[in-house]
């Protein structure tokens, strides 16, 4: 096999297609996140969102999240179609997309665009309504649920359609967490009747479109993940805390792992003093070897900074270039 750059190797990881190395060359992604459209308020200051939401910044995870001290804007799913108010894409100035974001900068010959598209469904029914109250809402009146998904991801398609045409990326990552560090939210047969089908609907539209889709869902959430090949999604951007070789097993070379490895564990060790460099180095590269057996596997960061982070950083580019080759 003749030797590939760096955005070749990407392209060919989330097209499930033969590498010569797994692609870990650092800087090689453009994660974008938008700030053109306030679908979510300014990721340093948090604000208010499209849909009346307010987010607030917490400083000690570096990231904004919704504002729950302040009351939902509904509290019965079954109010959301006089509550809820859906923004007008076309009243939007779209034009102000390089003006804002700076696009035409991008090195799209040698980067990877991959656009942050967040509030999935179920992520949107809760900032609405707040966790508890969405959580009930899924059991006691799917009906609704239901409607008011089907409603809001025809508003979301159309969002994407607006996004991929001013922004022109090579990936669409699409949000919507479903679980905690120890199972999903929710059942999976939950899931499978009210989540699935939207999602569905998204990666068929992404796709028409000629852009790839990367699933994002934080938590545990491995009992639902071999579905993801049925759906057509081209990866799966997850976590190491779910069991990634027993569903490589499964999916085989039809769904890419995008997987985050545990820095959070990492970082909390070595902020407490417990962690050496050496033994970082040594834990990340089991991890690596156990979960890049095969192929379609590329490891991906959230990172807060630190020392951690530049080791893990280094000991992974490391690892891709030689044990893949060596297997």
């Amino acid at each position: 096999m003749k030797e590939m750059t760096p955005k070749e190797r990407v392209m060919a990881f989330f097209r499930h297609e033969p590498v010569d190395e797994l692609p870990t060359d650092e800087g090689i992604f453009v994660l974008f996140n938008p700030e053109a459209y306030k679908e979510r308020p300014s990721h340093e200051h948090g604000g208010v969102d499209w849909f009346g939401v307010p987010w607030k910044y917490e400083s000690s995870v570096d990231a904004i999240a919704p504002d729950h001290s302040v009351e939902p804007i509904m509290e019965d799913i079954c109010d959301w179609r006089e509550l809820v108010k859906f923004p007008d894409l076309d009243a939007w100035d779209w034009s102000k997309v390089e003006e804002i974001d700076h696009i035409s900068e991008i090195d799209r010959e040698n980067k990877v665009f991959e656009i942050m598209f967040v509030n999935g469904p179920f992520e949107r029914l809760h900032m609405l309504m707040g966790f508890e109250n969405a959580l009930c809402a899924l059991l006691t009146d799917p009906e609704e649920v239901e409607e008011f998904f089907n409603t809001y991801m025809e508003w979301k398609i159309k969002l994407m359609e607006k996004v991929i045409e001013y922004y022109k990326p090579d990936v669409l990552m699409f949000h919507d967490d479903w679980g905690t560090q120890n199972n999903m939210f929710f059942s999976p047969d939950v899931w499978r009747s009210l989540i699935k089908p939207q999602i569905k609907k998204a990666v068929d539209r992404c796709h028409e479109l000629g852009v790839l889709f990367d699933m994002h869902s934080c938590g545990k959430i491995e009992a639902v993940v071999p579905e993801f090949v049925e759906l057509g999604i081209d990866a799966w951007q997850g976590m190491e805390i779910n069991d990634i070789p027993k569903l490589k097993s499964i999916t085989g070379m039809n769904l890419g792992y995008h997987t985050t490895p545990d820095y959070q564990g990492y970082q909390t060790e070595a902020l407490a003093g417990t962690l050496t460099e050496e033994d970082l180095r040594k834990r990340v590269r089991e991890v690596f070897e156990k979960t890049a057996e095969g192929y379609c596997y590329c490891p991906m960061f959230l990172p807060f900074g630190g020392w951690s982070t530049e080791v893990m950083i280094d000991e992974i580019m490391k690892c891709g270039k030689t044990i893949y080759k060596d297997a």
